[in-house]
């Protein structure tokens, strides 16, 4: 019996942000969690997209250095890629090297795209994901994602940051 745990958390039902994975692993995520398409956005590693695919799992890679922001074509095809696969009703996986800035900047264009007011997916991500905590490039690219979307405003950075990096505060 196996110890290992999925380094990932579902945002919404549907709609998970994690951290990388191990390719044994591939198909723990198609079995056990239902997932069915895989968004990975690390430049440092790229999830193997054969084996996936062999797991009946759609995958994209869109690669961003750590701590960067993801540019604007690939919050457009990865948004595109998982709004296309919600629609559907499957489940999909956001994920970088630890689930914390690019997955998350991915995962908040996702919800904001699905009718979710822009403070309150940055409040649902980090209370369903504490380690959540894109970096202030990474929100500057979600609020340029938005308005050129004409979606509802980012929320100001201070907004943002009490949410996103409350965790730092001290009491």
């Amino acid at each position: 019996m196996s110890l290992w745990q999925p380094n990932l958390t579902f945002i919404t039902d549907h709609l998970a942000v994690g951290g990388s994975f191990p390719p044994e692993r591939a198909a723990h995520l198609a079995d056990a969690l239902a997932i069915r398409a895989v968004v990975d956005l690390r430049d440092e590693a790229c999830d193997d997209p054969e084996l996936l695919r062999g797991q009946g799992l759609a995958f994209l890679h869109l690669p961003t250095r750590d701590h960067h922001a993801v540019s604007q074509a690939m919050l457009d095809e990865g948004a595109a890629f998982a709004g296309r696969h919600l629609e559907r009703g499957e489940r999909v996986l956001i994920h970088c090297e630890h689930g914390i800035g690019r997955s998350a900047t991915l995962a908040l264009c996702v919800l904001v795209g699905r009718g979710h007011d822009p403070l309150e997916a940055i409040g649902l991500a980090k209370d369903r994901r504490a380690l959540v905590s894109p970096s202030p490039a990474q929100y500057e690219a979600w609020a340029e994602w938005l308005r050129r979307h004409g979606l509802p405003p980012a929320p100001p950075f201070d907004a943002f940051a009490a949410i996103a990096y409350r965790h730092l505060r001290t009491a």
